[in-house]
């Protein structure tokens, strides 16, 4: 029975380590992420909440266990120590990855988002430039007209003037 459940809590360990895959160092634009970037933004919490608490549950659920296991009251306990050891050992690796790997994650969901801001503000920037543009048009359009209608007044003066010397 003992060898059965340690295989079976081999398995386990070994399904549940594929949940926590990395997430792909590629923003939304499909531009590598630097690894600097990354380490800025990273930090050690979940790693260490995951360390200690999946530790502390590894341990419990590895004592209860092993507690099932040896239940021979004349044993000297070896097997509910090893077996506690062994798989508070195994849980507490196992868990400690898992939150270092949501620790990476985090950090490059923190540089999406920041990279996310940084697009938008040039996208902002980049309409209140064309919007200046825009307006710096319209007055020189409306400046061109009042020339336009300007220079065709003297232009009719100047036909004016020039009939009134041919009688």
């Amino acid at each position: 029975m003992a060898k059965s459940f340690f295989i079976g809590f081999c398995v386990f360990a070994l399904l549940t380590t594929g949940c926590a895959s990395r997430l792909p160092m590629m923003d939304e634009v499909g531009k590598p992420l630097i690894k600097a970037e990354v380490d800025q933004k990273r930090s050690n919490k979940n790693f260490w909440l995951f360390t200690v608490g999946g530790g502390a549950l590894s341990f419990g659920a590895s004592f209860f266990a092993g507690a099932l296991i040896d239940r021979d009251a004349n044993s000297d306990h070896t097997k509910l120590w090893a077996i506690t050891g062994a798989g508070t050992l195994i849980g507490t690796v196992l868990f400690a990855h898992n939150g270092r790997v949501r620790d990476f994650n985090m950090a490059i969901e923190a540089v999406k988002d920041s990279r996310k801001e940084s697009a938008n503000d040039d996208i902002t920037q980049e309409q209140e430039k064309q919007k200046q543009i825009a307006e710096e048009k319209q007055k020189l359009e409306d400046e061109r007209k009042k020339q336009e209608a300007e220079r065709e007044k003297l232009m009719e003066e100047i036909r004016k003037k020039q009939a009134q010397k041919k009688p």
